[in-house]
């Protein structure tokens, strides 16, 4: 297994790779999280040049770092990506689903990111949940109430004709595998659907194509990113997500520098198969997108977001066949 220097190092010079493996036929087309681009100042304007450089068709910015644009008409936001030449796949947002006294702004905001990311042509809006409740977690009850407020968002989002993609996500309310099947059980799954994200799924105790697979009607958004080997669903692990001590001991392990964030890894540190992921992905002809959901704060000590992105770039097309805009 390379490790994240040893494979950034070999992709160095990718960066304008010609697209030779590519599949013409893919509907999918790929974004990637803003928050890569948080060095680069001005933030996101840099951001987006750079996505774009780099064959991205689009971007996923997140509600909370747009305020700016979305306070503001939608055509503002659509010259500076139109100036850069991407569009968005989705909005991250958040919210809080059991304090009731704050479940009202939780859907206001969802509809009204819903209604600006509708102007763009997005398809499905990306939301986390809040963190786990302590050792009960999702009851049946909670389960219920949880499954109540999230058909609710989604009716308010489809009133603009996006989906509602909730995340599962390691140490929040629905993180490990019983619990997303829970959730996908007791939802309306014409009003909920959810973002497959690999990193977290493995962490979670998901395979990521074997889960794509068994509920491939309910995706509507998908992020990509690796982990290590040790949390690989299909390795045996079955979760819940390490703490900060668990992740840091097992960084410094894997020669890694120890880091609260170690599940979170570029490609090529082996925890996900994301080929076989793709396949099915080929195989249900997905027209969504895929957002490679990386974060700077991450990047190891020294290594660019230049070098970072063209290391993406170079597994995308070489490893994944990917289509990119150039």
């Amino acid at each position: 297994m390379l490790t994240r220097r040893e494979f950034i190092g070999a992709a160095m010079g990718a960066a304008v790779a010609p697209h030779a493996f590519a599949l013409p036929a893919d509907r999918f087309r790929w974004s990637i999280n803003t928050n890569m681009f948080t060095p680069l100042k001005p933030h996101p304007e840099t951001g987006l040049k750079m996505a774009a450089r780099f064959g991205f068709h689009g971007v996923e910015p997140w509600a909370n770092q747009m305020q700016t644009y979305l306070s503001q008409p939608p055509e503002v936001f659509k010259k500076l990506l139109d100036e850069a030449g991407v569009g968005i796949s989705s909005i991250a947002s958040g919210g809080e689903y059991f304090d009731t006294s704050k479940l009202k702004a939780t859907l206001d905001d969802h509809a009204a990111n819903a209604k600006f990311g509708s102007y763009f042509g997005i398809t499905a809006l990306k939301a986390n949940l809040n963190n786990r409740l302590g050792p009960e977690n999702l009851s049946p009850a909670n389960g219920r109430i949880l499954a109540k407020n999230l058909n609710e968002v989604g009716k308010r989002t489809l009133e603009h004709g996006v989906k509602f993609a909730f995340h599962p996500h390691a140490w929040t309310i629905v993180e490990r595998k019983p619990e997303v099947e829970m959730i996908l059980e007791m939802t309306d799954p014409k009003l909920v659907f959810l973002t497959l994200d690999t990193c977290h799924a493995s962490v979670g105790g998901m395979e990521p194509a074997t889960f794509a697979r068994d509920h491939y009607p309910r995706i509507a958004h998908l992020h990509f990113k690796d982990t290590l080997p040790v949390w690989s669903a299909a390795k045996g692990w079955s979760g819940p997500a390490p703490n900060e001590e668990e992740e840091i001991k097992i960084a410094k392990q894997h020669g890694l520098a120890p880091s609260r964030h170690a599940i979170y890894q570029s490609f090529g540190a082996g925890g996900v198969d994301f080929p076989a992921l793709i396949r099915v992905l080929r195989e249900r002809q997905y027209d969504g997108w895929i957002s490679l959901d990386f974060n700077a704060v991450d990047l190891p000590p020294g290594v660019s977001v230049e070098q970072e992105m063209t290391a993406h770039r170079k597994y995308l097309v070489e490893t994944l066949q990917a289509t990119m805009k150039r």
